[in-house]
């Protein structure tokens, strides 16, 4: 099974792993990072490191982090860059964590895990406003069109 690790600043990590818990139940061969006020870079790395090394079995390891540009996602750009199976991607919220924890039970390509991680990720953004006003739209078509067929 593919390894995950979440990195991101301060208590976001373990947050998102309770809630995805809540959701999944028990989570195997996962690790969460934080980055608390006074860590260095060096020292992120290490820890990372030491957490992939921890959950990865041989089928790779997805780290999934906060944002692009941060002190935890330029320690896991480092990371990539030394190591074949482990890829990163930022940007992490609970749908994409809930799709992603579903999926690595049926794939063991790392490559797609980490794009379904970026689809879901994209896809768990919605305007709730918008998707309203297309509600509503879909519901009037439908009563209009039973109207005219009855």
């Amino acid at each position: 099974m593919i390894g995950i690790v979440l990195a991101a600043h301060g208590p976001l990590p373990g947050a998102f792993l309770e809630s995805t818990s809540m959701v999944l139940g028990d989570l195997p061969q996962v690790e969460s990072i934080s980055l608390m006020p006074g860590d260095s870079l060096e020292g992120l790395v290490d820890r990372l490191q030491a957490a992939v090394n921890e959950v990865n079995t041989g089928d790779g390891v997805l780290i999934l982090l906060d944002m692009f540009g941060g002190t935890p996602a330029n320690a896991a750009a480092f990371l990539t860059q030394q190591t074949n199976d482990l890829c990163a991607v930022t940007g992490v919220n609970l749908p994409m964590l809930l799709e992603i924890f579903m999926a690595r039970m049926s794939t063991d390509r790392l490559e797609s895990l980490a794009e379904m991680a970026f689809s879901a990720g994209q896809a768990g953004i919605v305007d709730i406003g918008e998707a309203f006003k297309k509600f509503r739209q879909v519901k009037i078509d439908q009563e209009s069109t039973s109207e005219l067929e009855g």
